[in-house]
């Protein structure tokens, strides 16, 4: 049987050496990894990064009413209320929507031009050695920040660095937050942090407590709109324990606390402030946004905004019933001229407001005393809360209306084809914290901007023209 033995025996070194040599050829096929050598850090690169990509990518559409919905929400299925101001407008919109995705499939040549000039103002420092008084200068009835703002970077560097000298609770509202004093004089909000970037907030739109990334975001949208009257913000982390403990108020104090294991954490004073919902530092800093606060002439008004929520599911406001719901706003003495600067100002932040998905502006700032003030947009943290969600409600002004300023309009088209997305990401890339916010958010952005395109289209043919519709 020796044999027998042996020729088994070969065979097994065969059947061996065939394998190695089978396995020798799956490895020289299998694709090697693409190493990326950077030499520069990304801050510093941004300008250089390819151009934004057309839109090519189509999701499935779970609900397409009141709430266009890229996910199965059962809360947003059994939440539609078919709101008769709105229903005419919205089925116009959507019967437009897919020319208006095919018209502005690519991105438009003049969009490097416009976020090298912001990325620049930026990032570029040592402008100025005094930004709280360039901001100080900077700020106006109109506008916030100037289309070209050198030194811009310097401002906002010194408010991510520049030590409190005081803090106390925050002013009138409904959110946690706290007012700061800064070392040379300066005010300034801060908003903590509550949710993790990915995070999703079910529910009606103004559902959660306020997202501090949304309130950054929102100041460079803002700036990429052309719109500039969001308060100059950035991200920041703070020691409690450190830098705000130490020169708070008695009031503000009061509401500290130490958990076990060692965290500083506090609850504030507001009007949904309580002791038991509160933000911790984790002994590294508590993040958040910090907003600098407006010059003192430039005081503010407070004014109800006649599209606001009645926030009570069994009572609707009348611009949700009566699809002419416009026509009595131009009956007010605020509004009366239908190219008003202030009827406009509330058409370009029903823009900005649906892009961040803000749908809880129940009331309006302006600059008190000064008729032709633009709108301040202040308290942007309701907003970002679902990436795959747009609640299409807050674009009713603009519905109902269909006026727009033209330069809103041409700002919208540069900004279209996977452009505002792209135009984010670069201007975010530079926030200390980043990355601000995630790539469905910025997606997102992308497809709220063809809504809004989709919209005026639905204008246009109701209106009979462009000039009657752009101004």
């Amino acid at each position: 049987m020796w044999y027998v033995w042996r020729s088994v025996g070969w065979w097994l070194v065969l059947c061996v050496v065939i394998t190695a040599a089978v396995n020798l050829l799956l490895v020289a096929h299998v694709p090697q990894p693409h190493h990326t050598h950077t030499t520069t850090p990304p801050h510093r690169a941004s300008h250089h990064r390819a151009t934004p990509q057309p839109i090519t990518s189509h999701h499935k559409v779970y609900l397409k009413g009141e709430v266009y919905a890229l996910r199965d929400s059962e809360y947003h299925w059994q939440n539609q209320r078919n709101r008769s101001g709105l229903t005419p407008f919205l089925s116009s919109l959507y019967t437009h929507l897919a020319a208006v995705r095919a018209q502005y499939s690519s991105t438009s040549p003049v969009l490097r031009t416009l976020v090298y000039s912001l990325w620049s103002d930026l990032t570029k420092r040592s402008i100025t050695d005094d930004p709280w008084d360039l901001a100080r200068k900077w700020a106006t009835p109109r506008t916030l920040v100037p289309r070209s703002a050198p030194g811009l970077g310097d401002v906002l560097g010194a408010l991510s660095t520049a030590p409190v000298v005081a803090a106390d609770i925050g002013y009138k509202g409904t959110q946690l937050k706290a007012t700061l004093k800064l070392k040379g004089g300066q005010m300034a909000v801060f908003k903590p942090k509550w949710y993790s970037r990915t995070e999703v907030i079910e529910g009606e739109v103004y559902a959660g407590a306020d997202r501090h990334t949304g309130e950054i975001a929102a100041f460079h949208l803002s700036r990429l709109l052309g719109l500039s009257t969001v308060p100059l913000t950035t991200a920041r982390r703070i020691s409690l324990r450190q830098h705000i403990l130490p020169v708070a108020t008695h009031r503000l104090a009061e509401t500290f606390f130490t958990r076990r294991g060692g965290n500083v954490c506090f609850f504030g004073v507001c009007y949904y402030c309580h002791k038991d919902a509160f933000v911790c530092d984790d002994g590294q800093g508590l993040e958040g946004s910090l907003s600098l606060w407006l010059p003192k002439h430039l005081p503010l008004a407070h004014i109800p905004h006649p599209w606001a929520r009645t926030y009570n599911h069994t009572r609707l406001a009348q611009w949700e019933e009566d699809p002419q719901y416009c026509r009595i706003v131009l009956r007010s003495v605020l509004y009366h001229n239908p190219t008003s600067p202030r009827l406009l100002d509330l058409m370009d932040a029903a823009v900005f407001d649906f892009l961040i998905q803000n749908g809880d502006r129940h009331h309006y700032t302006v600059i008190s005393g000064k008729p032709h003030s633009s709108l301040i947009l202040l308290d942007n943290g309701k907003s970002f809360g679902d990436a795959e969600v747009d609640h299409m409600d807050i674009l009713a002004p603009l519905l109902q209306c269909c006026r727009l300023r033209q330069v809103t309009y041409e700002r919208l088209e540069a900004l279209s084809g996977g452009g505002l997305s792209w135009a984010m990401g670069e201007l975010l890339s530079v926030t200390p914290l980043a990355p601000i916010l995630t790539a469905p958010h910025l997606a997102a952005l992308d497809r709220r901007l063809l809504h809004i395109l989709a919209a005026l289209a639905a204008c246009k043919e109701q209106r009979g023209g462009w000039h009657q519709v752009l101004f």
